[in-house]
This record gives structure tokens, C-alpha cells and sequence, in this order.
């Protein structure tokens, strides 16, 4: 079976996510106007896979705020995905639990 190959795109959502990623972006990656699958179109950076995961991880240290998209190959739909960077608990932290005592055994 083949490998499947993802294209991943940024969108900003305010001036300082916009900055943050120009910054760590490939040199000469500059955004585009891209027609999406549900029809509209959205000013997009394209940016390779390890970069949207780190950016992902620190965005609440770094208070940015983008959605991310993708498409499989250079001619697929695109598609928002940032719903499968959540966890089950939709971004929350999970409460520890309490560890019982049994005694020595």
C-alpha cells in the first residue's frame, strides 16, 4: 500500500500568529489565497509537518491562535483538520487520580 503524503497550511487568526509564523516558516513561503472544500477562500501559509506540530504543542505559551488544514498530495480537496490535534477531552487538562493505599504486600 502506498504512503500517503500530507501538505499542512496555516491560518492565522490575529497579528501575532501571523508574525510568529513568518517568522518560522521556509524562506520564500509566502501565504496564498486558496479555495477550500467547503468553498471559501482563505489566505493559507504553507508549512511542513513538524513545524504545525511544535507550533500546536506551544501555542498557549505563545498565545497564537490558527486553524489548521490539509490536503493529501498537490491536488487534493483542502480541509480544515485542527480537530484532530485535540484530545478526547477537547483540550482540557484531565484531573489526576487518587492513588489508593493497599498496604505493603
Amino acid at each position: 500500500m502506498a504512503e500517503r503524503i500530507y501538505e499542512y497550511f496555516l491560518e492565522p487568526k490575529n497579528d501575532r500568529t501571523k508574525r510568529i509564523i513568518s517568522l518560522n516558516v521556509p524562506e520564500g513561503s509566502l501565504p496564498e489565497y486558496i479555495v477550500c472544500a467547503d468553498g471559501q477562500t482563505r489566505n493559507l501559509w504553507k508549512c511542513p509537518s513538524g513545524l504545525v506540530f511544535e507550533l500546536w504543542r506551544n501555542r498557549s505559551n505563545m498565545k497564537i491562535k490558527f486553524r489548521i488544514f490539509n490536503r493529501e498530495g498537490n491536488n487534493g480537496q483542502l480541509r480544515n483538520c485542527t480537530f484532530l490535534f485535540k484530545n478526547d477531552s477537547g483540550g482540557k487538562k484531565r484531573k489526576k487520580q487518587k492513588r489508593r493505599n493497599y498496604g505493603k504486600f
